[in-house]
């Protein structure tokens, strides 16, 4: 079941984020949760209203993987929730770079 999921090697990701300190990454046992506000000048340029945009992606840990499950925008348009299918989730395809 783990593997119908987007996921990232533990260590990978919180390495990832030690680095870049826009991305904020939370566990509570076997539950995470990483934040983050989008600050590279490609993303500044769709920022609807001008106003940051928060991503919140939270799933699980599971032999030092974390899958993630749920995708949230917060934005001055509201909130914008998916459920991610599939390890190779088309929204999840950054994990790819990290």
């Amino acid at each position: 079941m783990s593997t119908d999921y987007p996921s990232i090697g533990r260590a990978k990701l919180e390495s990832y984020v030690q680095a870049n300190r826009s991305y904020v990454l939370r566990e509570n046992g076997n539950d995470v949760e990483l934040r983050f506000v989008p600050s590279f000048p490609e993303a500044l340029n769709h920022l609807p209203n001008g106003e940051e945009v928060e991503h919140i992606m939270s799933g699980f840990i599971e032999n030092e993987r974390i899958y993630f499950t749920r995708f949230v925008t917060r934005s001055s348009f509201g909130e914008t929730v998916t459920e991610l299918h599939g390890e190779d989730d088309p929204m999840m395809l950054w994990l790819n770079f990290v």
